[in-house]
């Protein structure tokens, strides 16, 4: 078992963990989920055969196509995440320049576009001093979605440039690219998205059991590869411990998310009540005021 984790660039198959079948041998329940983000981080840290695979799905091409990549800011797997470090995104360079930016959205919550809007754009701005800005390689900035990103539409795989507003299909430029993958919708993954592995990427982020990636390995070398990575890499102890804490921190946030939810929904159902006893005061008000009017009419 590979015991050092520390890795200053990948760059070159050199750099990826050694196939091991162990996890061909497991069953049942996995026991951690495969869209735990700090998993996600570590094996695409570890296994530049699987980062070129997951590249090339998205970019609907060949592994082979995908000449180089560099992951330019590799943690030390296993070491506790400062607060600072709390943003798992893996950020690659190819080999043309361009950047890439991926990130796992295990759960929804509120301001989760603006933040991939907000390091899209703070991604883009890293023109050094003397830089050309036609020079810019580009930035691709790229989320894997456990829920549905859009409540009034859907679909699987999006890609977002900036269009004019009439004329969608002029782009303002193709080298800021936002692309969001709804990996509860791969049923809806188009052909090509098929063809190209992305719908099995999806699938293997969404697996509960060892059976479904089992299945998913028999069709797919490089799902097989990336399983062997996940698999070792959940073996170490210090990685399980910074797994949990992730889904530990995920649990208090949903749960600080429904503390919300349900206090809005109470505070709403009190203000109703109270409207609806100010409705009734009023016009028991405006009764007492016509009957005074009666009243006094009947007495004149």
């Amino acid at each position: 078992m590979q015991d050092n984790y520390e890795l200053k660039t990948i760059k070159g198959y050199r750099n990826s963990m050694p196939y091991n079948d162990g996890w061909k041998v497991k069953t049942g329940a996995l026991g951690f989920k495969m869209c735990n983000d700090y998993l996600f981080r570590a094996f695409l840290q570890c296994d530049e055969e699987s980062l070129r695979a997951l590249i090339a799905a998205l970019m609907r091409t060949d592994p082979g196509e995908i000449e180089d990549v560099i992951v330019t800011n590799p943690i030390v797997l296993g070491e506790t995440i400062l607060s600072k470090e709390i943003r798992l995104d893996i950020h690659v360079v190819l080999k043309s320049g361009k950047h890439l930016d991926m990130e796992m959205q295990s759960y929804s919550h509120k301001g989760w576009m603006e933040r991939s809007l907000f390091y899209a754009c703070r991604c883009y701005d890293s023109l050094d001093h003397g830089d050309l800005y036609h020079e810019h390689p580009g930035v691709w900035q790229i989320e894997f979605c456990n829920f549905r990103p859009f409540a009034d539409y859907q679909g699987f795989y999006f890609n977002f440039y900036m269009r004019e507003e009439d004329c969608h299909e002029h782009i303002f430029s193709d080298k800021f690219k936002i692309s969001i993958v709804d990996m509860t919708s791969v049923d809806m993954a188009k052909a090509i998205d098929v063809e190209q592995g992305l719908a099995k990427w999806a699938r293997l982020f969404r697996a509960t059991t060892w059976e479904e990636l089992k299945m998913l390995a028999q069709e797919d070398k490089s799902i097989d590869k990336a399983l062997s990575t996940a698999w070792q890499l959940t073996e170490d102890e210090r990685i399980r411990d910074q797994m949990q804490r992730r889904e530990d921190s995920e649990r208090y946030w949903n749960a600080l998310l429904k503390d919300v939810s349900d206090t809005k929904q109470a505070l709403e159902a009190s203000n109703r009540a109270l409207s609806e006893k100010t409705a009734a005061l009023e016009n028991a008000e405006r009764e007492i005021v016509r009957l005074k009017a009666e009243l006094a009419a009947r007495k004149a």
